[in-house]
């Protein structure tokens, strides 16, 4: 039998909202959910001259300025003699020249499981680009533009599009362009081309070197240091650092000025007690700096040199602890590829045992797990490693599961050298 309290308390239930009634019974009062408009995807590093971004869901319009953010779902305009640069919530950069329109269709990136995803919309004009934690961790990158998609394999490329043409360029990595007339196009520094057009027929056009295009309108060191004063005296601090982010061509030594406008570019924001943005600035220089040395270094480096005295290491299996790991990888510096490479370590089961090759990736290794086993059970995984100490060390980390029981795995970090 129901008591008055209960007839009360329903009674003030019924005469509450549909709406409210409902999310009461599933426990969701109190909880909201962000729409993709809502999602903070990046922060505006400079914004010179006119930069909109136009929300599609309700056609909203800002004027994007320094520290402005930058959400998941945006439509984001360059006016004449203006440009934009943008850190992203994964750590990417990307600068856009004058007269460029893209759409940001999706950019989302989890801080604490660092996955992610990101399509891009290239509409006009010229967009570069360094990628950040979303491709490194194999999330999901497409640039679309008039004329196919691109699949990113690289941290560093260009795009322009201008007329019925569209140009592309890796300046590190690959991408793999899936065009519209259902033929595929791959550049970068291990296929036959790291530049290329292709117009609205779907026709290719292949360059040994970057077309001028490619690189008008985006900043020499000059007119950065000139943006920095002019903001400055505006009171404002100028973070264009695409000088050394989107202009770099990694196969080349840095010039002296270019090492001082870096300099420069700190002491600037230093100096206006902007620690946020002078953060910023000096992860990404030291970010193409170091891809700079390493790149120096592997290509003054020749023959195959075996890596196989393990400095330091850290193995942990599912099924208790583990011992005895061995690890060796070959690096073919005159060809940039890593013929072979194995490791073997043993944990209470038995016996993990895998076989790896690859490639060098500019200042990286692309490395591929290609047999692995435990306790003569098939088994599967990743490797990744990076140069380190210079080129004299190989730092690296591997996940390792069996085929059939994903739960038995194990997972490693080392040191060779």
């Amino acid at each position: 039998m129901r008591t008055y309290t209960q007839l009360s308390d329903l009674t003030l239930l019924t005469k509450a909202s549909p709406t409210l009634i409902l999310l009461s019974c599933l426990g969701y009062v109190g909880t909201s959910y962000a729409t993709p408009e809502e999602i903070i995807a990046g922060k505006t590093l400079l914004a010179k001259g006119i930069v909109k971004a136009v929300n599609p869901k309700t056609n909203n319009i800002r004027s994007l300025k320094r520290r402005s953010k930058i959400m998941s779902v945006e439509h984001i305009t360059t006016g004449e003699k203006s440009k934009a640069q943008f850190s992203m919530s994964d750590g990417g950069l990307i600068t856009l020249k004058e007269n460029t329109e893209v759409n940001v269709s999706h950019y989302v990136f989890n801080e604490e499981t660092q996955k992610g995803s990101a399509t891009l919309e290239v509409l006009s004009g010229g967009l570069r680009s360094i990628s950040g934690l979303i491709k490194k961790t194999g999330g999901d990158y497409q640039v679309k533009t008039p004329v196919g998609s691109i699949g990113i394999r690289g941290t560093h490329f260009a795009v322009e599009v201008s007329g019925d043409d569209v140009y592309f360029g890796v300046y590190s990595g690959n991408i793999d362009i899936a065009l519209n007339n259902n033929q595929s196009l791959s550049l970068g520094v291990t296929e036959g081309f790291a530049f290329a057009s292709v117009n609205q027929a779907g026709e290719i056009t292949s360059f040994t070197q970057a077309p001028e295009i490619l690189s008008l309108g985006y900043n020499t060191s000059q007119e950065a240091l000139e943006d920095v004063a002019e903001e400055e005296n505006d009171n404002t601090v100028s973070t264009d650092v695409s000088t050394e982010t989107a202009t770099v061509d990694v196969s080349e030594t840095p010039t002296t000025n270019e090492s001082t406008s870096s300099e420069e570019y700190i002491q600037i924001a230093s100096e206006n007690n902007d620690q946020e943005i002078t953060e910023d600035i000096i992860e990404k220089i030291e970010d193409i700096e170091d891809i700079q040395t390493i790149a120096e270094l592997i290509s003054e480096r020749t023959g195959t040199f075996d890596y196989q005295q393990i400095t330091e290491s850290n193995v942990r299996s599912s099924v208790g602890a583990t011992s005895d790991l061995i690890l060796n990888l070959a690096v073919d510096f005159d060809n940039g590829t890593v013929p072979g490479g194995s490791l073997s370590f043993t944990d209470a089961q038995g016996e993990w045992f895998a076989t790896y090759s690859g490639l060098i990736n500019v200042d990286q290794l692309e490395l591929g797990v290609n047999f692995a086993s435990h306790a003569n059970k098939l088994a599967d995984g990743n490797i990744s490693a990076d140069f380190s100490n210079g080129v004299d060390e190989i730092t690296g980390n591997f996940d390792l599961q069996e085929v059939e029981d994903t739960s038995i795995n194990a997972a490693g970090s080392f040191t060779v050298k």
